[in-house]
């Protein structure tokens, strides 16, 4: 998992998270995604047989193949002040999303037997779910952070009030990935029984 906070000119601000389904021990770190800006990119995994496959994700997956899924994202917030009576207000506050999924297609699942088949189904399935289950956490975050920064009271000066922006920008991010690595430990367990079925973990 990366953060790298970035800093915009005209006003804005920003921050960019990477969350992954990761392979290796299988442990389980969060996926993000938004409403405005939603790339899908499927990377293609052959094989017939569990080794096949595993063999494949380790070649091929993203994070150097130590994740079946990933999903990167970055949360723009877009802030409009005015002057008024002596003092700056926040006029208008936008959140963008962009974000870039990336699953895999499994290319030759077709002609593998029917319990490989229908296993490595039932994962793709479950990957997909867990994805939108941030996208609809990160896109609850970007209308809660829409909100509180135009209830951000009026400051002397924009200099001040952008500050501050920045800073309830910061603390709300932190607390919208903290919701996303609270699903995953939630969700740490099934995962992992998923892909003990498929002999990927001891």
């Amino acid at each position: 998992m990366r953060q790298n906070p970035d800093q915009n000119a005209g006003g804005g601000f920003g921050a960019k998270q990477t969350f992954a389904l990761a392979l290796g021990l299988m442990t389980l770190t969060a996926c993000t995604t938004s409403n405005s800006g939603l790339t899908m990119v499927y990377y293609k995994v052959p094989g017939t047989t569990v080794e096949q496959i595993n063999q494949q994700i380790a070649r091929r997956g993203p994070q150097n193949g130590h994740a079946i899924g990933t999903t990167e994202t970055r949360m723009t917030p877009r802030v409009r002040t005015r002057r008024e009576n002596d003092n700056c207000k926040i006029e208008n506050a936008e959140v963008s999303l962009d974000l870039t999924v990336t699953l895999p297609q499994w290319s030759e699942l077709a002609k593998a037997d029917r319990k490989t088949r229908s296993a490595f189904e039932k994962l793709s399935e479950h990957v997909e779910w867990h994805e939108q289950q941030h996208v609809e956490i990160s896109q609850r975050y970007a209308q809660k952070i829409e909100k509180t920064l135009t209830e951000i009271p009026p400051q002397k000066s924009c200099r001040q009030l952008m500050v501050k922006a920045r800073a309830v920008f910061k603390s709300m991010f932190e607390k919208h990935n903290n919701e996303q690595r609270g699903f995953d430990a939630s969700e740490r367990k099934a995962i992992e029984r998923r892909l003990r079925s498929l002999g990927l973990t001891s």
